[in-house]
Formats: structure tokens, sequence, C-alpha cells
């Protein structure tokens, strides 16, 4: 990966092979005082992914076995141990992404050793394994290892990088492995954090600290990601089995790798707090207009962070459509660059690292139609709150606590965060589609009038139709004499609900004008014989989620 001014001294590939699945497999015969052959890669004992050796494979030269090469040095090294290290207001993206489409590699014995491991108090032991429901609490955390100063002077990263998480989610693998639910926790959120010990940041090192209010994004500042996981579980109820961050320098290859990502705004955007410049309606962004697309939270919602998760929502869906295309999948270049740029933004639990190749297999024929995204109900968005460590109260968001013990309800009890949409009815054998009714009789009003003469009709006709379910209004007086056939007669906007008055009244004629609009009328003629019953099949739902909690699929996310 370039940094964006020309430079690729990041990119362990630059200047050399540009695929990393031919440099793998490629047999190297020792030769040469140094073991290469005729110059060609000596230096490149099997494949190294940024700074992370795979494993060799000994070729059989015409003058023997290769010579062991020398260890990986202290460049490489320090290389491996800071691509490990995890940011990002991101968090997600990959995590999600990997564990949505690695079953397309057969490297997983690499996967397992090449994430980085971490362990984590507070997990549940007892689940979250290969088998059954899982709940994975990914962070973003404020570090930007990896990144040249140009690529954190071109994204306005700012001089002073903290220890703090950026963006924190909940994200619900259900147990059948057909489902995946996301639900964003802002960063401000008020919430209490657990007594811990502290590391300095709020205290003398090692002062047992109690238990006190807080802002969500305190807890990984004050105890790290232990503290972090026990805040969420504490906060909404939620068994937590494993835990992921997420760095910027990862993200950004990821989406390089991928060959960019489309997103799109409703109006032109000039940020220039994040360097984001983009024109209202759909972009193809590249790594680093991504990252400015996810963090920016300026000029588009006036400083919001719930507009900011919008918008890592929107663009953890493009990601997973691209990552999980065909032109992806079949692209042995393309998707090892991709695996590659993943495995170097993630850092997982002990546990999640060894049971991922199997989930990953499991989960291959996800699509953005099986994501769903949620934000957590709020009572108050801009809630203002005393703390210990300030004198002037700060505003923090305030979650409605009936309606997310609702919505983290769902998530422990691996449910569907909206109500699944059910089957559509079938049509009967003899129903053609365009015969089928879709409004139903309630919302359906008429006016009745008196077409035949005879005295009370109309007024009988309108009582019949209010029993039927219908809304019925009588015209007094004679509309005319002598009406043989009733006719419902309706304006052109009106013809699906005269559809289902027609099959009320089989015998009646069906009269179009265009002068009624969105007017129905019914002139009862000699032949009125009364309201069938109508039954209008339902139409398929929208998902009902928990009161107040807005619930999309990754595929309603997506740019139109």
């Amino acid at each position: 990966m370039t940094d964006g001014h020309g430079s690729d001294r990041d990119d362990p590939f630059a200047g050399g092979d540009a695929d990393p699945l031919e440099r793998y497999f490629r047999p190297r015969p020792a030769g040469g005082a140094d073991g290469g052959a005729d110059g060609d890669d000596g230096d490149i004992d099997g494949v190294t992914i940024d700074g992370m050796p795979a494993p060799r494979v000994p070729v059989e030269g015409p003058r023997g076995p290769r010579r062991p090469g020398p260890q990986m040095s202290p460049r490489a090294a320090l290389s491996a141990r800071r691509q490990r290290r995890l940011l990002g207001v991101t968090a997600g993206m990959s995590a999600f992404v990997l564990l949505t489409s690695g079953g397309a590699w057969a490297f997983q014995n690499y996967v397992t050793g090449a994430i980085d491991k971490i362990s984590i108090d507070g997990l549940d032991e007892a689940a979250g394994g290969a088998e059954g429901p899982m709940t994975v609490l990914v962070a973003g955390v404020d570090r930007r290892d990896g990144l040249t100063k140009e690529q954190i002077r071109a994204a306005k990263l700012g001089k002073f990088p903290g220890e703090r998480s950026d963006t924190m989610m909940l994200l619900h693998v259900s147990g059948d492995r057909k489902r995946i639910s996301v639900v964003s926790l802002p960063r401000d959120s008020y919430v209490t954090i657990p007594a811990h010990e502290s590391n300095g940041s709020e205290g003398a090192k090692g002062e047992n600290v109690p238990a006190r209010p807080g802002k969500l994004t305190w807890a990984y500042q004050f105890g790290g990601a232990s503290l972090a996981v026990k805040t969420v579980k504490r906060a909404t109820g939620v068994s937590i089995d494993h835990y992921v961050e997420v760095n910027f320098y990862g993200f950004v290859r990821m989406v390089d790798a991928l060959g960019g990502v489309d997103v799109c705004v409703e109006q032109p955007v000039n940020d220039p707090k994040s360097g984001l410049r983009l024109p209202a309606g759909k972009s193809h962004v590249d790594g680093m207009k991504a990252l400015a697309f996810a963090r920016t939270r300026y000029t588009m919602t006036g400083g919001s962070d719930l507009g900011r998760i919008d918008r890592q929502q929107q663009f953890m869906a493009a990601l997973m459509k691209q990552a999980l295309s065909t032109e992806t999948l079949r692209n042995p270049v393309k998707s090892t660059k991709f695996l590659d740029a993943a495995l170097g933004t993630l850092t997982v639990d002990d546990r999640l690292a060894e049971d991922l190749p199997e989930i990953v297999d499991e989960m291959r024929d996800l699509s953005t139609d099986d994501l769903t995204f949620a934000n957590v109900p709020l009572e108050n968005p801009d809630h203002q709150a005393a703390f210990w460590n300030a004198a002037a109260p700060q505003s923090t968001v305030k979650w409605d606590e009936e309606r997310a013990r609702e919505l983290f309800q769902k998530i422990e009890n691996d449910e569907p965060l909206a109500s699944p949409k059910p089957a559509p009815p079938k049509p009967s054998p003899t129903q053609r589609p365009e015969d089928r009714l879709t409004v139903p009789p309630e919302d359906v009003s008429v006016r009745v009038l008196n077409a035949i003469g005879t005295p009370g009709l109309a007024t009988k006709a309108g009582r019949q139709l209010e029993d039927a379910g219908f809304e019925a209004s009588v015209v007094p007086g004679l509309a005319r004499r002598g009406l043989r056939t009733t006719e419902i007669r309706y304006g052109p906007s009106r013809a699906e609900a005269a559809k289902t008055l027609a099959k009320a009244l089989p015998d009646a004629k069906l009269k179009e004008m265009d002068e009624l609009q969105a007017e129905i009328q019914i002139y009862v003629g000699g032949d009125w014989d009364g309201v069938e019953k109508v039954k209008v099949e339902a139409a398929e739902p929208t998902p009902s989620p928990s009161a107040g909690t807005t619930v999309e699929t990754g595929t309603q996310k997506l740019c139109g």
C-alpha cells in the first residue's frame, strides 16, 4: 500500500512481486553464496506478510536442500508488533467482513496463526464457541500504528493518539449462523464503569477505583479491553463471548485491496476536520477517503456522533458487499490481499482465534440481506451529567432504559432484532396476480347514492357497507331514476380500493371517471342484493423492531 504520496515503504510487496499468493508457492532452490537463485528473491525465506513470516516450504534444488535463511530482522519484528496493534473509529468493519467472507480461502491455518491474540477478563467462558450463538464486542481504539506521517496528516487524525475506544458495537451471530445483528453503542453513552484497579490514568497506578458513572469511551482508557467488556456487559445485560479490536492501518489497506467501495451522501461534503470532500450522491472511494467518511461528524451532521454511527453502518454494508462479490472471491490476487489486510487489522481474544476457521466456514453463504443494524433507543442525546473529573457538567448520551432493555434482551435470547417477514401468501390456483386485493375494507371510503328511486335504499346500502367494514356516507336525495345495475364509480388514484369494493359487490359494474380523482361513489341500482364480506390478504409487513428502535438490513444501508 502506498501512503498516498508515492511512498511504498510500508508495503512489503512493493517494488517486487505484487501477488503474495504466488510468492507463497514459488519454489526457490538454493543457489549462490546466499542461498538465492540467480539473485531472484535471495533475501526471502518463504513469504513475509507485513513482517509476519509464513511457514517455509523447503524445496530440493539441484544442489540439495536449501540452507535455512536468516531469522526475522529486528526491523521486521518491530513492524509485526506495530501492525498487530489496533485502532479505528470504524470498529467492526474488518471483523465483520472477515467473519463472513473468510471461508473463500484455504489459508485457515494461516489465519489462526496470523491474527494477534489478547487475553480478556470478563468474557463468557461457557458459550460463544464454534457452536451456538455468540456475541462479540468490537472496539476501535484511538491508535494509529502503521500509518505514515503523511497519511496521518492527510487523514486529519491529529498529533496525539489516545488510549480510548473511539467506537464500540455488539456483533451477534445467531446459533444457526444465518443472521448477524449489529448494535452500535455511542461512545459518549452514560454508563456505570465497574470497580477496577487504576492503570494510572485516573489516580495512582494500582489504586482501587470504585464503580462510578462515566462515558463508555472512558472504560477502555481506564482499564483497557477487559474493563470495556465488563462495562458493556453491565450496561446491556448481554453475555459477551468474544472481543475484537480494529486499527486504522488495516482498514485503509482492506479498502484499497478491494479496489475501493461505494458510499453516498445526500449533500456535498467539504469537511476540513476530517479532510473529506464528496459530491452529493454516490462516490467510489479509496481507503483514505473511506476512513475520512467513517470518521467525519462535522458539516454532515452538525457534530453528532450518532450521524457518524449511521455512516459507519453504511460503510460496513458496502465493505461486505464488495468483499463477497464474485469479482473479489474469484480473483486470487485481490482476495489474498484483502485477507492479508484483514488479518493485519484485528486483535482477538484467544478462544475466538481458535474457533474462527470453523465459524468462518459456516457463514460463507451470508449476504447483506442477513445483516441487521440497530441503534440503541435514546432518551436524551445531550444529557448533561456531572462527573468526578470535571467541574462543569458534560454532554452524554442517555439510553431509554426500557426500550434498550428490550433490544438487548433479543440479542441475549438469540432472536432477530426485527420480526422476520412471513412468507408471502400463496394465491389460489384460479386467482390472477392482478386480481389480488391490497386495500382492506376499513381503508375504503365511499359515498352512497340512490339511483333507482326506491325510498331508503341508499341508507340501507350504506348500513350494509359499514357492517362489512367499509366507511360509507349516504348522499341525501335521488341521484337518478331507473338504474338497473349498481355502479362503482372511482377516480384513477382509487383503483385498488375500487377492486376491494367490487369484490364485496360482485354484480356491480366498475366505472373509472377522471373527474372523481380520489373519490369513490356507489350508484345503488335495482339489482342491489346486499354486501359480501371481503377478506384482504395482508401484505408483507415491514419488520417490526422494538418500539423506538431503528432497524435496517445491510442491503437497505447500501447506496441505491
